[in-house]
């Protein structure tokens, strides 16, 4: 039996005093006369089951029966209301419930389980399941949902260093469930697997293994019909922890379930895709499009962030497996999102689920929009801003100002001094500061203190959001002198080239000439690998003539990338899955024990290719030598940014 942490009080000061009055249970918890009613009612009611009954004598009450049994109750945890709706949601997809057993779980009143009820059903509906109501309450759906809906109430409910350290049955919400199959999960994981990925990504495969094995176990298995094929590298990873597991019988469903779940958790993107085995280009190329019809939106070139692309993928591709279940009329961090942001988080709120074709929680919507909003304030390549600053101060107290505000707002550009005598017409500048508190400008204190920098933060993000700024030539950068990057970048501008082919209209055909010209030994094994990987990929670019061909094969002596236009089209699968015809293929290509420097100078081609529109019409249409001459950039950038 459960009971409450006030109720164990009151239980224990009757082991100790034998008969107790009301004064005194109201000095043990704190608690009013009224709630120590309330709880003798409730053990007048739930008491009896045990053999142990609440008396009355003069002196006050006591405990009569198999008082022995009272070792066996259990302090019921106190549960925040958003606590006890995911806990309530455990229980209900495993079992059926009355109302009454709910309210006598959680030991809450009947209109308390019952707006709980309707804050699940809201949940249930954004999720696809079905919340049953009747004289039982139970919920339903589809089983892959079910288990990233179970998965996601523990990543909310456990810390990354609790789920680590395996510290369930002590959790709250982690109790509910059977904890011996998250623990078995763990246990796989600390012997044998060794997955180089974040501490985060490695506790949500822990808790995707722990959760299915736990439903297997109550005959609970997904569906065959799963739409994507899961990489090699997934299934060898999963083949593995179901020999390490040894009792537990896996289905080639529940195989392909979490190969498929592994491949979300630990994929790379753009700039790796040469060196993936599989790559999602379709899912790159929605991302890619959100970018840009943002960008179109707001007239802001967020395409210049390199940084976006990956940090907007990573997040949505984790919300395919990981739903949002927060409330969303109360949760606070959203409003404050959408009032300090209220452009971008308007047109992330049209855009996202436009692009990607399903659904979104506010949540969700509000870290897309902080994504956009810290690739304003990352660096000044996508909005820079000049400034000017009014004062009465002198030049070094000013210089000071200036470089704090520089050091926290990196976007702007160039912040000019003006002194108050001698203000000129300030309406070429973006923004204005001044450290005087008369003037109508954004104030600058002496310190710059937190609030100060909040303060300026906020109205700058109004600033930017509602800027419209004509291009600009970038600041010189300073470079990194690595000669070995350099003389790896030598190498693929000297090998690349833009060459004709006499072609069949036929893509394997295409590859195979290809292939023959490149004058490479076990020319049919990499003719193989090409055609694979493209068709396990399609890098074909929607609304574009190109297609992208690239793998690592052991008879290829060098990095190289090259371009081939084709005299004949050929029809091939996009990145969209929707067919188009292409004249012109990028072929990008490197031994498999290729460096990190021609690793990374490679991965910027490769992400130059699939995630820049402004490149990717370049690689469309550009002869060689303006092909070329992108390259030869993209090269110098690299080398300039290599290591941040």
């Amino acid at each position: 039996m459960l009971v409450t942490q006030r109720e164990q009080q009151i239980i224990q000061e009757f082991l100790v005093k034998k008969t107790l009055t009301v004064a005194d249970m109201m000095e043990a918890t704190g608690a009013s006369r009224r709630t120590i009613y309330r709880d003798l009612d409730k053990f007048q009611l739930t008491l009896p089951h045990m053999d142990i009954y609440l008396r009355t004598s003069p002196e006050g009450y006591y405990l009569e029966g198999n008082l022995a049994r009272l070792e066996q109750l259990q302090e019921l945890k106190e549960f925040s209301p958003q606590e006890r709706q995911k806990a309530e949601l455990v229980l209900l997809v495993t079992q059926h419930f009355s109302l009454e057993e709910l309210a006598e779980r959680f030991a809450v009143s009947l209109p308390t389980v019952i707006s709980d009820l309707k804050q699940l059903e809201k949940i249930c509906e954004e999720n696809e399941l079905l919340l049953h109501q009747g004289d039982d309450i139970w919920i339903t759906g589809k089983e892959e949902t079910i288990r990233s809906v179970l998965v996601s109430i523990l990543n909310d409910a456990m810390s990354i260093s609790e789920a680590l350290n395996g510290d369930f049955a002590e959790g709250k919400i982690s109790s509910f469930l059977e904890t011996q199959f998250l623990e078995k999960a763990k246990t796989v994981f600390e012997k044998n697997v060794e997955i180089k990925a974040v501490d985060k990504s490695k506790v949500l495969m822990q808790f995707f293994l722990g959760i299915t094995l736990l439903r297997i176990n109550q005959g609970k298995t997904v569906s065959t019909g799963l739409s994507r094929k899961p990489s090699k590298e997934a299934i060898a990873f999963v083949r593995d922890i179901i020999q390490e597991l040894g009792g537990t019988s896996f289905n080639l469903a529940e195989i392909v379930y979490l190969a498929s779940i592994y491949d979300v958790l630990y994929f790379g993107f753009g700039r790796e895709v040469l060196f993936m085995e599989k790559f999602d280009s379709q899912f790159s190329y929605k991302v890619r499009q959100l970018i840009s019809e943002v960008s179109q939106k707001m007239d802001i070139a967020f395409i210049k962030d390199d940084k976006l692309y990956g940090l907007l993928y990573a997040h949505l591709k984790e919300t395919e497996i990981l739903p949002d279940l927060s409330s969303e009329k109360e949760n606070k961090f959203i409003k404050k999102i959408e009032a300090d942001n209220k452009k971008v988080f308007k047109v992330v709120q049209e855009v996202l689920p436009k692009v990607f074709a399903r659904k979104f929680s506010s949540t969700d919507i509000a870290f897309v929009t902080l994504h956009f909003v810290a690739t304003l304030e990352r660096s000044d390549l996508v909005l820079p801003l000049t400034a000017a600053i009014v004062t009465s101060r002198g030049r070094i107290s000013c210089e000071f100002l200036i470089s704090h505000l520089k050091k926290n707002f990196p976007f702007l550009k160039r912040i000019d001094i003006i002194q108050m005598s001698e203000i000129p017409d300030l309406a070429h500048y973006d923004v204005v500061f001044t450290t005087e508190k008369e003037l109508d400008y954004i104030y600058v204190s002496r310190i710059l203190d937190q609030k100060n920098t909040d303060d300026i933060r906020h109205q700058l993000r109004v600033i930017q959001q509602e800027a419209r700024k004509e291009n600009r030539e970038d600041e010189p950068r300073h470079t990194v002198d690595l000669s070995r990057l350099f003389t790896i970048s030598n190498t693929l501008l000297e090998q690349f080239s833009l060459e004709t082919l006499e072609n069949p209209a036929d893509l394997q055909a295409v590859i195979e000439r290809i292939v023959q010209r490149l004058g490479f030994s076990e020319k049919e094994g990499l003719a193989r690998l090409l055609l694979e990987r493209f068709e396990a990929t399609h890098l074909a670019i929607p609304d574009t003539n190109i297609a992208l061909l690239h793998g690592l094969y052991e008879t290829v002596p060098y990095p190289l990338f090259k371009i081939y236009d084709l005299e004949e089209r050929i029809e091939v699968i996009a990145m969209n899955q929707e067919k188009i015809s292409v004249n012109r293929v990028l072929l990008l290509l490197a031994p498999p024990e290729v460096d990190h420097y021609a690793t990374y100078l490679l991965g910027r081609i490769s992400s130059s290719i699939i995630e820049n529109k402004l490149y990717t019409k370049i690689y469309d249409s550009g002869n060689q030598e303006v092909v070329e001459e992108l390259v030869k950039t993209i090269m110098t950038e690299s080398i300039q940014k290599y290591g941040e």
